[in-house]
């Protein structure tokens, strides 16, 4: 693997003594301790192949241990955009993967940097990261390794070998093993609620105040109840451990101390008649084949009792380890009058939860983990998009007062700017399209979509006002570097910077570099092409995602489209930008026309075409919505009757002589007209 530098392995396993060839289905590379495998590298391309941002996939050289922890992990290629030759995040996501090191490849734990820790890539940091644990589970899978460190179960099931030190009183207590103290006197109030007198019991009563048996028993399957119970020699009765899981699994133990033996000379047909085990409507009983006596006669424990013995259920006897059961002890007997005569007495067990293996919880996907770590920015971005919700639907109101208007405007491009943009990184871009696109034909899951929330919210905004009101919704309200631009060229008028917008004739020819930089982007995406520089004809990256802090050929590049915008506003919004060519193609598909026309726009009137900053309105006074920004200039102008020459003319005919106007009623019948 020419990948396996010595900086590479400096990261991924520091000090190896030695690295054995590259082999196995997946590959990897054994390194060695003490002349013995300790672990293996592998790549994570060579392994998964997995996409994270970018429609490129990434290599992350990676190494695992036998006991299945990463011992670290480095980066060797992608073509990220939030972080390729990026001064600070590419620091920060080196730094995310090598403290992997000491992490179960199962998951990790909450000692590990958070995804969030690579600003503004969390969607990369965590498919790297989910790259590496993945790619170590294969690796150890495809060695055999990774069965015999990590139990796997896809359900419930009886903790056969896990074992842990505990008393006689710790599994009384904890219930692994049940204990009823039946008493002379229960089996004589049993005797007289069957309504049978002068009884002769097997092992007659000794008096109202003795015991008449004290039963023990439990599940003796898992080790850590039957080596508990049965001590050391608990090998001896349950034979080999596969050979006795596979054909015979499921062992109760019964010990008990009184006169009354549990264990009775077997009748002819071989059979056990003073206990049984009950499951639901299911009743076992038991033969000497299933039988194994144990020794009594010790001190403490089961070898304490009287009497002790494991039974044994076949696997075809559905018995259910998991669920309750209960033994009932038999007391036998006979009626006066000679006939059988048998009483139950019931001792109910659960296996305890600390013997039972569940498998653990599927770990929450990305994507949801990404908007539960997003709570706040996303109840901060739908207030944002509820408020631009309703400045579109009450526009006219708006429109009618030029201070409201470029208070309310200039306040929401400021916060889109410093807190979706700076702040919050909610830039959407050319790319977000073009993975968007991409991922059908990839099999990329459905969560790839949720991965970013604030992208995925202001992409379903976008697409909705795409349909319903055209291109200007995102890119006059909620793009940050669209804001930043409006912002500067305001203030370049404010200072009074000369401004110059291309006659129309050429301008129609200049808007085609917005189609054709689109164009080539998504047609190099489409085949698979590294797109090279030409994935940074987008300054969003580097003016908002990393403020201005990458490469000095990045920031240059930035900073002079912002300087060409303070004399002619948004151009790079109107001539270049690959986003606002899709949304302006996609625009010819709107299906309303909120902004206002009279019969007068164009002919004579062209205010609102010298008024338009982005000059989306044609001499004849059509709006070309393709290239407006939805600023709502234009309705300003439409709604000023001191300004607007149709209402400046009804305004003076309708004046009052008192000084006053009924304008209102006026202009709204200019709108009807």
């Amino acid at each position: 693997m020419d990948r396996l530098t010595p900086d590479v392995m400096a990261v991924v396993w520091p000090g190896a003594e030695k690295l054995g060839p590259e082999e196995g289905n997946p590959s990897a590379i054994a390194v060695y301790r003490d002349d013995e495998i300790a672990g293996y590298i592998f790549s994570t391309l060579d392994v998964v192949d997995a996409l994270a941002f970018s429609s490129v996939p990434f290599d992350v050289i990676a190494a695992v241990d036998l006991a299945g922890r990463v011992s670290g992990a480095k980066v060797v290629f992608h073509r990220e955009p939030h972080v390729y030759q990026d001064e600070i995040r590419q620091p920060q996501l080196d730094t995310f993967l090598a403290r992997t090191a000491g992490l179960a490849s199962q998951g990790g734990n909450p000692g590990a940097l958070p995804p969030d820790y690579v600003a503004e890539a969390t969607v990369t940091a965590r498919a790297m990261r989910g790259a590496v644990f993945d790619s170590a589970q294969l690796v150890l899978i495809g060695r055999g390794l990774a069965k015999a460190k990590v139990a796997t179960v896809s359900g419930p099931a009886v903790d056969i070998d896990g074992f842990r030190r505990m008393s006689w009183d710790d599994l009384l207590a904890e219930g692994s093993i049940v204990h009823k103290a039946i008493a002379d006197a229960d089996v004589a109030a049993a005797l007289g609620k069957a309504n049978v007198a002068g009884a002769k019991l097997d092992v007659p009563l000794s008096g109202p105040n003795g015991v008449y048996i004290d039963i023990y028993t439990g599940l003796a399957t898992p080790a850590s109840i039957n080596r508990n119970v049965l001590g050391g020699d608990y090998v001896d009765y349950f034979g080999p451990r596969g050979k006795s899981m596979k054909f015979l699994p499921w062992k109760i133990f019964v010990a008990s101390k009184g006169p009354y033996d549990f264990v009775d000379d077997l009748d002819g047909a071989n059979r056990f008649d003073r206990l049984r085990v009950v499951q639901g409507e299911q009743a076992y009983q038991f033969t000497n084949s299933q039988y194994q006596r144990i020794d009594t006669g010790g001190h403490d424990g089961i070898r304490a009792l009287d009497h002790a013995a494991v039974f044994t259920l076949p696997a075809t006897s559905r018995f259910d380890p998991l669920k309750p059961w209960r033994l009932e002890l038999l007391v036998n007997g006979q009626s006066a009058a000679g006939s059988p005569l048998s009483l139950a007495f019931p001792v109910d067990y659960q296996l305890p939860a600390s013997h039972i293996l569940t498998p653990p919880p599927p770990p929450a996907p990305a994507w949801v983990e990404a908007w539960r770590a997003s709570r706040t920015n996303v109840l901060i971005e739908a207030a944002l998009l509820a408020l631009l919700t309703l400045i579109l639907a009450f526009q006219t109101k708006l429109a009618r007062s030029r201070r409201a208007h470029r208070i309310v405007r200039n306040s929401f491009l400021l916060f889109v700017l410093v807190w979706e943009g700076w702040i919050a990184g909610g830039q959407l871009s050319i790319f977000h399209v073009v993975n968007y696109m991409e991922a059908p034909f990839r099999h990329i899951e459905f969560g790839f979509y949720l991965a970013e929330p604030l992208m995925v919210m202001i992409a379903i905004y976008t697409a909705i006002s795409l349909v319903l009101l055209g291109r200007g919704v995102f890119c006059g309200w909620l793009c940050p570097f669209g804001a930043l631009q409006e912002l500067l060229a305001q203030l370049s008028r404010v200072i009074g910077l000369p401004q110059w917008n291309p006659p129309e004739s050429a301008q129609k020819y200049l808007w085609l570099g917005k189609y054709v930089s689109a164009a080539l982007i998504l047609g190099l995406a489409a085949f698979s092409i590294d797109m090279g520089p030409l994935a940074e004809v987008e300054p969003f990256d580097t003016a908002i995602t990393s403020h201005f802090t990458r490469a000095w050929p990045y920031v240059f590049y930035a900073c002079a489209l912002l300087v060409i915008g303070l004399f002619t506003e948004r151009a790079y919004c109107r001539f270049l930008c690959p986003l606002g060519g899709v949304l302006a193609l996609a625009d010819r598909l709107h299906l309303v026309d909120l902004l206002k026309r009279r019969p007068e726009c164009g002919s004579p009137c062209h205010l609102c075409e010298n008024s338009c900053p982005v000059k989306a309105i044609s001499r004849a006074g059509k709006i070309k919505t393709a290239e407006c920004f939805q600023c709502l200039d234009c309705q300003v102008e439409y709604y000023d009757d001191h300004r607007c020459p149709p209402l400046a003319a009804i305004r003076k005919r309708v004046a009052r002589p008192d000084g006053g106007s009924i304008l209102a009623p006026a202009v709204a019948a200019a709108d009807k007209a």
